[in-house]
């Protein structure tokens, strides 16, 4: 990737918000998907408990974002682009070997760990490709792209329902996993191609119609040449007179260089004894950024989008058998809400960030916005027992699903250095994955234990909880703030009187 070769917030970085929709549209738009791909399969697997279910979502989400830990240093070794070829091809894979699955840790291999390393890969991957195209417009770039996502929530849903009646499990997911190989074409706008390329005037076909104009003044060329030789051997001469002035100067230097040199290979001697000295254990903690977690703000932060992570990700999971077995809704009007909520969270992707640039609001103070009104829609939602009631109030829960999907990244962005970005990402994703693999699972056994609509509103309780802690938290530092500005305005006015 090439980010000095275009504009900044635009030029080619629109063709790679493109691109990084395309890929979104057919390999994130999955995860999405996962109640409504393997729901019924799993559950047959697990003699009808959702704990098959709850396994190979959390053995994916651990997978997905411990991949993201690993995605610093691979992309010391390797390009962007080529980091998203693997992924995808690693997506598209794990979709396929599981449609040979005839047992749950099939599917652990195949979607859980294949799948999941690739989403997870891909998820840094196309999030830092924008990081380094845009600044102001980050948001906006950052919508449109993961818009991508959302269009594949609303046109998978119907497309997989057809695949499931037709073909069914295996033949679905074999189908699936060649849809996800298309998002290739999106990753080859990682990198300007074709005429986009900055071309040098000095080709082959330059030179020969050079030799050609060139061709017709021969008499002019040679007395330009004998110019030239004329001129050449002066500066011959005035070179050897001026060399032999500047060797006096030079053995003069010749002994302060000579003593500057060995003092700085004696420095480098030494750095390289200390960094012989170190353990392994500090590199390893070096290149993948660990020195982050020393800052309690940043651990805050991660925490409690961990937890909201892994709300969401169960809601998805959750929702479509919400439909099908408590709401008791058939095939179509399940796949109809599900692609009502992801035409709305579409919608959303694409206005927000210009709601919130325009209203000046910070990417934090979006995200707990859309979380808050999020968690009190979804409790609204499953008390409903209508399909009108039901699918209009899908839509809605989708547009403030975008708020909090877009705003997660961008919330780490806004308070870590663009150098440590990377380290920060995948460091959150760690979390995400650590958290998943505790909380997650045990809401599968919550499930068992009562129903999908209660777990529902533990999922909510679980973001509405985050979201009062953040605002104590945001309350007790402006008033740190404004204590510290009073004592100051009050020390300027004693030592005016």
């Amino acid at each position: 990737m090439e980010p000095n070769a275009s504009a900044p917030d635009g030029g080619w970085g629109w063709m790679v918000v493109i691109g990084a929709a395309m890929i979104n549209m057919v390999n994130q738009a999955m995860f999405a998907n996962f109640g409504l791909i393997y729901g019924e399969t799993l559950k047959a697997m697990a003699n009808g408990h959702a704990t098959g279910i709850t396994l190979v979502m959390a053995m994916s989400v651990v997978v997905t974002n411990t991949a993201g830990l690993v995605v610093g240093p691979l992309l010391k070794k390797i390009s962007l682009r080529t980091l998203t070829f693997v992924a995808i091809a690693c997506v598209g894979s794990g979709l396929i070997i599981t449609s040979f699955a005839t047992e749950i840790w099939h599917i652990v291999i195949g979607y859980s760990i294949f799948t999941g390393l690739g989403l997870g890969l891909l998820a840094s991957g196309t999030f830092l490709v924008i990081n380094d195209y845009f600044t102001t417009k980050k948001s906006t770039a950052v919508g449109i792209s993961m818009g991508g996502t959302a269009i594949g929530q609303m046109l998978m849903p119907t497309f997989i329902g057809m695949l499931l009646k037709k073909y069914g499990f295996s033949g679905t997911t074999f189908v699936l996993g060649f849809v996800s190989y298309s998002g290739i074409i999106g990753a080859m706008f990682f990198k300007p191609i074709f005429c986009c390329k900055k071309c040098s005037g000095t080709g082959p076909a330059a030179e020969n119609g050079n030799e050609l104009d060139n061709s017709g003044a021969g008499s002019e060329k040679s007395r330009d040449l004998k110019k030239q030789e004329e001129e050449v051997n002066l500066l011959k001469q005035n070179d050897q007179s001026q060399k032999t002035k500047e060797g006096m100067f030079k053995r003069g230097i010749e002994t302060h260089y000579k003593e500057s040199a060995v003092e700085v290979a004696n420095s480098q001697f030494k750095l390289n004894k200390e960094e012989e000295e170190n353990p392994l254990l500090k590199k390893i903690a070096k290149s993948l950024g660990l020195e982050l977690l020393k800052d309690g703000y940043f651990v805050f932060i991660v925490i409690g989008l961990g937890f909201i992570y892994v709300s969401s990700t169960t809601y998805n999971a959750f929702y479509p058998m919400f439909l099908q077995d408590e709401a008791e809704l058939p095939m179509f009007r399940t796949t109809s809400c599900m692609t009502a909520l992801s035409a709305a969270d579409v919608a959303g992707r694409f206005t927000i960030p210009e709601i919130s640039r325009r209203l000046n609001l910070s990417n934090k103070s979006s995200f707990m916005l859309g979380c808050i009104l999020l968690c009190i829609t979804r409790s609204c939602l499953v008390e409903l027992e209508q399909f009108e009631y039901i699918f209009a109030v899908s839509f809605i829960v989708g547009y403030f699903r975008a708020i909090a999907v877009v705003n997660q990244n961008l919330v780490i962005s806004e308070y870590i250095s663009k150098d440590k970005l990377p380290s920060a990402v995948g460091l959150n994703m760690v979390v995400k994955a650590v958290l998943t693999g505790t909380v997650g699972q045990s809401l599968g056994v919550l499930k068992d234990q009562f129903s999908y609509r209660f777990s529902i509103h533990v999922l909510d309780i679980i973001v509405a909880t985050v979201m009062v802690m953040w605002l104590t938290e945001a309350l007790i530092r402006h008033m740190r703030t404004s204590k510290k500005q009073n004592v100051s305005t009050d020390k300027i006015d004693k030592e005016i009187i």
